[in-house]
């Protein structure tokens, strides 16, 4: 009894404090900050964009025009690396004078990503070495995200000298389907918890794989330093930039856009999951010790504030477990007069979660459609509970699973 009564305090102590973290990060994200968006800016350093398209789809040809329209008559170099697609999307590429390579790294093994990465940091280095590029900031755009007309045009030149990642901000390209919906209310609990709060307490923001100008060097020297066992890509980056010497000035930029398609259906929404939690708890559980270390180091509290960002809970399964837990604690109590663990712990995580939902909810302006399709929430909890299980198994290790979008 006592060995259980201990589970349960260990279980309750993890859920409450996930949920005061998920609710202090939510009320930090409503503090208005000013920030000017009125000008045009038609001038910005070098730049390179990298599109690394793995069997991309029709959309592609959208994104390869979306890019064009945006580097026309600015400093900006395009670099499409192009991974097992048909040719068509070549033919399209070189049309538009992109500098464009045809690779496979499929035989190599692993993680096929990491291995993209490495190659388009090697490519980046000898074109600097030949005198044909010099970027200032590269950035990733996926083979699916649509870069808004004025994404440069937005961004000041003050933002360009004064941080070394600047990150877009990306909205959906439809949110038609419930699972649609509840991965763009992901994102943009991503960026108001992992990004508007984060910088507003002196944090580093959290980096997403595409959208994010990142200065070259430091973009080259963290993808060679990626752990090759990591099953993805961004999260093992943020590590890298965390546990560095230098010191990573970063800013969430909600005035530069770009768009994506949304994962729709399940078979779909499985399998990046597997990937996403995949890569959060096995840089929690293998990269921890550097990221406390650098926190002690440096004394950089962004490094122990990602360790703790890292072993959070899947935010769809905190939502609905948390609920029925403290309802499982009300019952015992009816039923036997006292409280399990002699405080309602679980009910007031559950009071926390629901104050932090409502206020997120609020202010996001979609109370009415989450209320609409909360009747798929626990379906979809209950999927990613499985999904963040199986994300951990040793075989997902050194992989990367790619998203397949139907556009």
């Amino acid at each position: 009894m006592i060995l259980l009564q201990a589970f349960l305090f260990l279980i309750a102590g993890y859920f409450l404090f996930y949920s005061f973290f998920l609710l202090g990060l939510i009320l930090t994200s409503t503090v208005e900050r000013k920030r000017h968006t009125d000008y045009i800016n038609e001038q910005n350093p070098e730049i390179l964009i990298i599109l690394p398209a793995y069997k991309p789809g029709a959309v592609f040809m959208n994104v390869l025009n979306a890019v064009e329209q945006v580097s026309k008559a600015r400093d900006i170099k395009v670099y499409v690396l192009l991974q097992n697609a048909e040719y068509k999307y070549k033919e399209y590429a070189d049309a538009k004078g992109f500098f464009v390579e045809e690779q496979t790294f499929d035989h190599l093994g692993g993680n096929s990503y990491q291995h993209a990465l490495r190659h388009v940091s090697k490519v980046i280095q000898r074109e600097i070495k030949l005198g044909r590029w010099n970027p200032e900031f590269v950035m990733i755009v996926d083979k699916d995200n649509l870069l808004s007309a004025d994404f440069f045009n937005n961004i000041p030149e003050r933002i360009y000298e004064g941080f070394d990642v600047i990150q877009g901000r990306r909205s959906p390209l439809g949110t038609q389907s419930a699972i649609a919906f509840f991965d763009n209310l992901s994102e943009r609990l991503n960026d108001r918890m992992f990004r508007s709060a984060k910088e507003t307490i002196g944090s580093m923001i959290e980096i997403s794989g595409s959208g994010a100008l990142i200065e070259t060097d430091l973009f080259i020297n963290a993808i060679h330093k990626l752990d090759i066992n990591a099953p993805g890509f961004d999260k093992n980056f943020m590590v890298q930039l965390l546990t560095s010497e230098r010191d990573v000035r970063t800013t969430f930029w909600t005035a530069s856009e770009l768009k994506e398609e949304k994962t729709a259906e399940l078979d779909v929404h499985n399998p990046q999951r597997v990937r996403w939690f995949g890569e959060q708890y096995y840089n929690a559980l293998f990269h921890g010790r550097a990221l406390f270390s650098a926190f002690r180091k440096h004394k950089r509290f962004g490094a122990l504030d990602y360790l703790l960002t890292l072993w959070r809970p899947p935010r769809s399964v905190q939502f609905i477990f948390v609920p029925l837990l403290g309802a499982a604690e009300a019952v015992w109590f009816f039923i036997s007069g006292s409280w399990p663990l002699q405080f309602p712990l679980f009910i007031l995580a559950a009071l926390v979660l629901a104050v932090a939902a409502v206020v997120f909810l609020l202010k996001e302006g979609i109370l009415l459609q989450a209320l609409k399709h909360s009747t798929k929430l626990p379906a979809l909890a209950f999927h990613n509970f499985f999904n963040a299980l199986r994300s951990i198994r040793k075989e997902n290790r050194g992989t990367f699973i790619h998203t397949t979008h139907k556009l």
